[in-house]
């Protein structure tokens, strides 16, 4: 699974563009393993395709919040995630209407999302990297979400391969996203914008024409 996490050049970045990488990345990883399961067997009906996707999104936003911690200061930090909920919970919405029909989905996945925050708050990183527990727990809803057929099998498919493989993942593009000259609020940026002298309207420094 290629999942492109790099900038073209690593400079001044809003939080903004950060986060809405961050959320395409995560829609990406939680499709090539939806595909994953898939190809391994297990049973997903259509309803159930959008429970899993939805535990997908959550626990790897709820990684991406651990791994920024330290990162970012706690305003940055608040800013990001909501960018990064809000933007994967429009792809929720839009997916979902396309293969289910029309409804609101966007709220169905904040609900959830914000009962997960204080689920996940439970369990801890340890190393940088989340515990058995909190893998565990992840793999549970993964059981939920699907049919009863394969409940035997599917905490420990979570647990060995999926999660750590998912979690290696968005580990490894929270660190590219983030390595940049600088990073600033969308305000900041507009304000930057606005301040900024047009060229043509810059005083000259050759003193040959003055």
């Amino acid at each position: 699974m290629r999942v492109k996490s790099k900038w073209h050049k690593n400079k001044t970045k809003t939080i903004e563009d950060i986060g809405g990488a961050m959320a395409f990345i995560c829609w990406r990883i939680t499709k090539n393993h939806l595909e994953d399961l898939i190809n391994e067997g297990f049973v997903i009906e259509k309803e159930q395709v959008y429970d899993v996707i939805r535990e997908y999104l959550c626990f790897l936003i709820q990684c991406i919040d651990r791994l920024v911690f330290k990162t970012l200061s706690t305003d940055k930090r608040q800013e990001l995630i909501s960018k990064v909920t809000k933007q994967c919970g429009f792809y929720y919405q839009e997916n979902k209407a396309e293969g289910m029909g029309e409804g609101n989905h966007w709220k169905a996945f904040i609900t959830t999302y914000n009962q997960r925050v204080i689920d996940y708050s439970n369990y801890d990183f340890n190393n940088n990297e989340p515990d058995y527990h909190l893998l565990r727990y992840f793999g549970e809803k993964i059981k939920h979400a699907m049919t009863d057929a394969d409940e035997k099998w599917i905490v420990q498919q979570m647990i060995e391969i999926q999660t750590p493989k998912a979690f290696a993942k968005i580990k490894q593009s929270v660190a590219d996203l983030v390595a940049v000259d600088k990073i600033i609020s969308k305000g900041a940026k507009i304000q930057k914008k606005a301040n900024k002298i047009q060229r043509s309207k810059r005083k000259s420094t050759r003193t040959d024409l003055k």
